[in-house]
């Protein structure tokens, strides 16, 4: 991620006949624009909807489509960026014959707009450390049974 770029803020967007997109901006207005990763889930009345990827269409926009279709009624949408950056927006909005389009924004938390340099937050840090301490433990035990191989072949 460019340091430029601290956090991504999403637009959840209907236009009222069941067509969903999501766009995604960086916290300084920019569009997100390259690869990226993101899922929409929905729920109306017992209804479920994903998790299901959304696509980046090819305006340079940032904007990423679902791909089906919500059935009338009152949808609640998450938007799920995971990369480039991490983002989630929550929208509510009406789908039907008389449902007018919305765009719900969300701002990113203080948080992803902090400066560069400043502290990272634990939880990163707590599953960096479990992380290694998966590796290390992978690679020990690894390094144990290589031992016991060898081993049985000299004997």
């Amino acid at each position: 991620m460019n340091l430029a770029h601290a956090g991504a803020v999403l637009t959840v967007h209907s236009d009222g006949a069941g067509s969903v997109w999501v766009t995604a901006q960086w916290t300084d207005g920019h569009p997100v624009t390259g690869p990226a990763s993101a899922i929409l889930t929905a729920t109306a009345a017992g209804q479920r909807v994903g998790p299901a990827p959304l696509r980046a269409i090819g305006d340079g926009a940032g904007t990423l489509t679902y791909s089906g279709q919500l059935p009338p009624g009152q949808w609640t949408v998450t938007a799920e960026l995971a990369m480039p950056a991490v983002a989630r927006c929550d929208a509510r909005f009406e789908v039907g014959a008389a449902a007018a389009p919305a765009a719900v924004a969300c701002t990113p938390p203080d948080s992803a707009a902090a400066p560069a340099g400043a502290a990272v937050p634990w939880p990163t840090v707590a599953l960096a450390g479990a992380v290694v301490a998966v590796l290390v433990a992978g690679l020990l035990l690894a390094r144990r049974r290589r031992r016991r191989t060898s081993a049985r072949t000299l004997w």
